[in-house]
């Protein structure tokens, strides 16, 4: 039996490592533009849509699952929000199958935050649909629309969800 090493040793190590990741040693910080978008979220309309975010460097990584009324998945969407350094953030979108999009966030005067609301706007001119999601939080209400500004009426009009928070924050 020269040259046999059990695996015992290796235990301890990895033990250690799982019992961190589930204490929440080593996560990331929530940043703070961010922070209050950080949690899970839950729209129901028929579908049932919850949309949970979580902490990463410099961001948050996300997940969205579309749920059917019989609570089969039919579809997921994996998400990013990355602190930009002029102060800005960019969304990355990569829904079920499809190649990612990246949104940069703007400014735009014309959309006001109500008193006790947060408001995040992200554009990508270049993409055929959404070319601009807009976030609404105050609360525990988020607001989520998708639209096209030039596209035509049904397009300018979009698509708005309402979530509700459902989760805290799990840095």
């Amino acid at each position: 039996m020269s040259g046999y090493r059990p695996a015992m040793p290796l235990v301890r190590p990895l033990l250690s490592l799982v019992l961190a990741a589930e204490l929440g040693c080593g996560h990331a910080a929530v940043d703070e533009a961010l922070a209050p978008l950080c949690g899970t979220w839950l729209h129901e309309d028929g579908d049932s849509i919850t949309e949970h975010w979580w902490p990463m460097p410099g961001g948050l990584q996300g997940r969205s699952a579309t749920a059917d009324p019989r609570g089969k998945i039919v579809e997921l969407e994996d998400m990013t929000l990355i602190s930009l350094r002029d102060g800005l953030t960019r969304y990355r979108a990569a829904p079920s199958s499809q190649s990612p999009t990246e949104f940069t966030e703007v400014r735009d005067p014309a959309v006001v935050a109500a008193p006790g609301e947060r408001v995040w706007i992200w554009e990508n001119p270049t993409h055929d649909f959404p070319r601009r999601i807009v976030y609404r939080l105050a609360g525990d209400r988020l607001t989520a629309t998708i639209s096209n500004p030039d596209g035509d009426g049904a397009q300018r009009l979009g698509k708005t969800w309402e979530y509700r928070r459902t989760g805290a924050c799990k840095p």
